[in-house]
């Protein structure tokens, strides 16, 4: 597998109680009861625009053209079930995996051309037993050349004893996914 020059793992760890992704959680009850996330963060340096970059990765149809697949992950075979423009936080959808399992998928935030985010729930899958939800974040910024592209994701453990599993399913398979992913944007806009 080809890796970009400039992609950094910059972390893979517990994040911390009460640190949520959407900061929209103030109570303490709520920070109590939230189990701390699986993290994994990669950054990677994009040959393109940072207008091109950022709508080539948050488009609608663009996961099966980059996430094609890690290990014991799948590839990405379609979308359906789309509720509304996926340039608008609070649509949905439906994602389908090649080996006919499927999760869903939310838009959180969605500022061109800097950061979008987006919460994964209800996998069919065998994570259904590790996992409540996830979060990802894409952060973009302009450099000489091209683009600074910065990925994270963090999932978010059904309990305590689960957390042993997935964080080894992060750590061994997730951040490979992650990885096959960047590969693919990078070669897009190396071939553009």
């Amino acid at each position: 597998m080809k890796s970009p020059k400039t992609l950094i793992l910059t972390s893979l760890a517990d994040e911390p109680r009460g640190n949520h992704s959407d900061g929209n959680s103030s109570d303490p009850a709520t920070h109590r009861a939230e189990r701390p996330g699986i993290a994994v963060t990669l950054e990677c340096f994009i040959p393109g625009e940072i207008k091109d970059v950022f709508d080539f990765v948050a488009a609608q149809d663009v996961l099966p053209k980059i996430l094609t697949g890690y290990g014991l992950v799948p590839a990405v075979a379609s979308t359906s079930d789309v509720s509304g423009p996926w340039d608008r936080p609070g649509s949905t959808r439906t994602v389908h995996l090649h080996d006919s399992s499927s999760v869903r998928e939310g838009l959180t935030h969605y500022d061109r051309p800097a950061f979008f985010a987006y919460h994964v729930s209800d996998p069919s899958f065998s994570l259904k037993h590790l996992m409540s939800h996830a979060c990802g974040q894409w952060w973009f910024v302009a450099v000489e050349g091209g683009t600074q592209a910065k990925w994270a994701y963090t999932f978010h453990a059904r309990n305590g004893l689960a957390a042993i599993p997935l964080r080894l399913f992060v750590g061994t398979q997730w951040k490979g996914y992650m990885k096959v992913c960047l590969n693919n944007i990078v070669d897009h806009f190396d071939a553009a």
